[in-house]
């Protein structure tokens, strides 16, 4: 943990380094193991801790039956927060929507007032990394965050994942029963279920990158979407260009670092950016950020099928769009299915293109239209409509906050940024010199080059190239079965693969839970309430297994 951080949380949560430990743990039996220390696993283990102390009864699998045995395992050498709200994604970056977006109203006031009382500190990292738009954002937020009037802001991501962490720490101090938690640094290899182990109860063998084994009664897996797509099928790259295949590794400071070098030995750049998601808009804010690339020469291109970025949304917008082609189908008396849903939003959202209607117009009813004619669908069309329909209307309904489309419309109005409607084919090498090939929205040939290219083309789901050695393990298996959209593994009611093995984060996607859609698990407020499910269900199991 940093230096800045308050000295009690510093000094909670470090990984166990010896070999001897790790030997302990493989000789002992463990009752649950969470894979992953991102939202997802850390906010489940905070709700089964809350909601353990409300039961009376839990079968443990340790000899004494008063302690209960919990292992963390995360691969990276920062414990807290995974990519999204940790390290990796840098001290500036920001959530995409407002922080009472961001978060269920059960929380929302728990972390303002969180945020009010550890700021001093809290904001030591932002400070010292600040660019010129950080500096902008501090002078209009820090006052409020002080005062609690922060509900509307867009609120640096690392101040998230520490919260998260403090809150697990004070789960773990105040709660009645005896645990522990052992957290350890390792990349798991692979999971499988055994049929009986010590004590003749089902449990699962867990495998660590050193080979050694674990073995666990329950198994929680919260790991993040599978790998990105990659843009090149070997490493064999012209040195005359600089490719950020994944900017998020080893971390996204060094990334833009790289870039700084870059554009400084070329005095002119021309930067590609593959993809227009979250991460896209995220890495031109920082490139505009960033203190040393404000006076040099360098422009932007985006190239992504829909040829453009994220719009700025503003809440509470009056408006006088209405959804003809959605509303009709209330009335309609033919059956209603993911393909009808999917072509009226299209019409739909053509007349608001047409009409010059924002995306602070369409969401909210188009959010509210969709979310009722769901519920409408058979549990066979639910599934189509998970698999691919509510995917494409979230590739045509991305939003973003003043902060990260500030940058764009500069850039815009300045010449220096360019979208294109095309598909990213390859990179190529001819003389020595590293070529970008395309195709426009006309499915026309096209060849460029660029001096920096960057990829945000987002999730390739679990495909051969996609998925690391634990997902690829899982699905070989059959243990783990991928879903129809290939982007999530399924799951049954109880959030479960199987007895004892539970999901929660992105690869619940492309589910039907109940009568539940999900189509993408990337919005926190989601996580946190299937987390408070989750728990219930891993101690409900235990709660049967004792008294069965």
């Amino acid at each position: 943990m940093f230096d800045w951080v308050k000295k009690d949380l510093k000094e909670f949560g470090n990984y166990i380094n010896s070999e001897q430990e790790i030997n302990q743990l493989g000789s002992t039996d463990i009752d649950i193991a969470f894979i992953g220390s991102g939202l997802s696993s850390t906010y489940t283990l905070i709700e089964f801790i809350k909601q353990l102390d409300n039961k009376d009864n839990f079968s443990s699998s340790s000899n004494n039956d008063s302690l209960i045995r919990i292992v963390m395992f995360e691969k990276d050498s920062w414990l807290w927060g995974g990519i999204p709200y940790g390290r990796r994604s840098g001290f500036t970056s920001l959530i995409i929507t407002p922080l009472d977006e961001f978060l269920p109203e059960s929380e929302l006031q728990i972390f303002i007032k969180w945020m009010s009382e550890n700021i001093n500190w809290l904001i030591v990292p932002f400070k010292e990394n600040a660019g010129s738009r950080s500096m902008k954002w501090l002078e209009e937020s820090e006052e409020k965050i002080i005062t609690g009037q922060s509900a509307n802001l867009h609120i640096p991501r690392y101040f998230f994942g520490i919260y998260i962490w403090d809150k697990l720490k004070e789960s773990i101090n105040n709660s009645k029963k005896n645990i522990k938690l052992d957290f350890v640094n390792s990349e798991i290899i692979s999971i499988e279920k055994l049929a009986s182990h010590r004590n003749n109860q089902n449990g699962f063998e867990i495998q660590l990158d050193n080979n050694n084994l674990i073995t666990s009664k329950q198994v929680l897996l919260g790991v993040g979407i599978p790998k990105i797509r990659s843009l090149i099928k070997s490493n064999k790259v012209g040195d005359d260009i600089l490719l950020l295949n994944d900017p998020y590794f080893p971390d996204l400071d060094s990334s833009l670092d790289s870039l700084e070098r870059h554009i400084t030995k070329n005095k002119s750049s021309k930067i590609l950016i593959v993809g227009a998601n979250a991460s896209a808009l995220e890495l031109i804010y920082q490139i505009t950020n960033k203190n040393n690339l404000e006076d040099k020469e360098f422009n932007i291109t985006v190239i992504s099928p829909q040829g453009k970025l994220p719009d700025l949304f503003i809440k509470d917008k009056d408006t006088e769009f209405c959804a003809e082609e959605l509303e009709k189908l209330y009335s309609s008396k033919d059956e209603i299915t993911a393909d009808i849903i999917l072509n009226s939003l299209e019409k739909d959202l053509d007349f608001a293109n047409k009409n010059n209607f924002e995306i602070s117009d369409t969401l909210p009813i188009f959010t509210n239209h969709v979310g009722t004619l769901i519920k409408k669908l058979s549990k066979k069309e639910k599934f189509k409509f998970i698999s691919y329909h509510g995917v494409e209307i979230g590739r045509l309904q991305r939003r973003a906050g003043l902060e990260y489309t500030q940058p764009v419309k500069e850039l815009l109005n300045s010449k220096k940024l360019k979208l294109i409607k095309g598909k990213f084919l390859n990179l190529s090498v001819n003389k020595g010199k590293t070529f970008v090939n395309f195709v426009n929205d006309l499915n026309t040939p096209k060849k460029d080059f660029f001096d920096v290219v960057i990829n945000c083309a987002g999730s390739s789901g679990l495909s051969k190239d996609g998925m690391t050695p634990l997902l690829k393990q899982l699905k070989d298996s059959g243990l783990c079965k991928p879903t129809v959209s290939n982007h999530g593994f399924k799951v049954g009611d109880k959030f479960e693969v199987k007895k004892g093995f539970y999901i929660n984060g992105p690869l619940l996607a492309g589910n039907v839970v109940g009568d539940m859609g999900i189509w993408h698990v990337e919005h926190c407020g989601r996580i946190i309430s299937f987390s408070k499910q989750i728990a219930e269900n891993i101690i409900d199991e235990k709660v049967f297994d004792e008294n069965r």
